[in-house]
C-alpha cells in the first residue's frame, strides 16, 4: 500500500509538470486564427511575401518565425534558403518598415546562396562583403516594395554591434558605423527623395547621425563638390 501511494504521488507530481508546460489555445477557427495564434507570424509572412513579389524574385526563399528563442537575431541558411526571425527582434522593431529591411536583407543572402557551390565558398570567405552586399541589395528590395529604406538605419543603429575591430576571421560582420554609413551614401545618392523621411526624426536616427556627424559632413561636401564640377563641365 506504502509503495501504490509513493508511485500514486510520482504520477500526480509528473501530471503537474507536464500541465504547466502545456498552453491551449481555445476557439481557433479560420476567421481568427492569426489573432489567437500568431499576429506576430501574419505580419512577418505578409511583408516578406510583399518584397519577394514585388521585386518579381525568382527563387523559392521561405520565411519563417522562430518563438522559441528570444535573442536578438535573424538568418538565412546558405543550404537550405530558409530565412528565419526569431521572436525576439520584436522588441526591437518599431514598423512594417523596419521589419521589411531586416527580412530584405536576409532574403538578400539566401538569392545570393543560390550562386552554387563556388558561392558559397565567395560568401564563407569573405562574409563581412556579402553582409555589405545584402544591406545595399535588401535597400533596393524594400524600396521597390514600397517601404522607406531610412528604417534600414533606424533598425540597424538600434541591433548592430560595435566591435573593437573587425579584422580578418576576428568578426563575420563588419562594424555597425561601417554599415550604416554605407547605407547612408547609398541612399543619399540613390534614394535623396527620403532623407526628409519622417523617420530621420526618430531618437534612433539623430543617434547615428550624432555619431558620424563628421564622415556625414564630409560626404556631403563631396558630393556636392561632385555635382558642381558635373554641372559646370555640362556648360562647357
Amino acid at each position: 500500500m506504502k509503495k501504490f501511494l509513493v508511485l500514486l504521488g510520482v504520477l500526480l507530481i509528473g501530471m503537474c509538470s507536464f500541465a504547466e508546460e502545456v498552453y491551449v489555445i481555445r476557439g481557433v477557427n479560420f476567421g481568427n486564427f492569426w489573432k489567437k495564434k500568431g499576429i506576430d507570424e501574419e505580419k512577418v509572412l505578409d511583408v516578406g511575401h510583399k518584397i519577394l513579389i514585388s521585386n518579381k524574385i525568382p527563387r523559392r526563399v521561405p520565411i519563417i518565425v522562430n518563438s522559441s528563442p528570444k535573442e536578438l537575431n535573424a538568418n538565412s541558411s546558405p543550404y537550405t534558403k530558409i530565412v528565419t526571425i526569431n521572436s525576439g527582434m520584436f522588441l526591437y522593431i518599431d514598423n512594417d518598415d523596419e521589419l521589411a529591411f531586416v527580412l530584405s536583407h536576409e532574403i538578400a543572402h539566401s538569392v545570393e546562396a543560390y550562386g552554387g557551390m563556388v558561392k558559397y565558398l565567395a560568401i564563407q570567405a569573405n562574409s563581412k562583403k556579402y553582409e555589405q552586399k545584402a544591406d545595399l541589395n535588401g535597400i533596393d528590395y524594400m524600396v521597390k516594395a514600397g517601404y522607406d529604406p531610412i528604417a534600414a538605419i533606424t533598425i540597424s543603429n538600434k541591433i548592430f554591434g560595435e566591435p573593437v575591430w573587425d579584422w580578418g576571421f576576428t568578426s563575420s560582420h563588419p562594424k555597425g558605423s561601417k554599415r550604416l554609413f554605407d547605407m547612408y551614401k547609398y541612399i543619399y545618392v540613390k534614394y535623396p527623395q527620403y532623407l526628409n523621411s519622417p523617420y530621420t526624426q526618430t531618437p534612433s536616427y539623430k543617434n547615428f547621425v550624432y555619431s558620424m556627424n563628421k564622415d556625414i559632413k564630409e560626404f556631403q561636401q563631396k558630393q556636392k563638390r561632385r555635382q558642381l564640377k558635373q554641372q559646370q563641365n555640362g556648360d562647357l
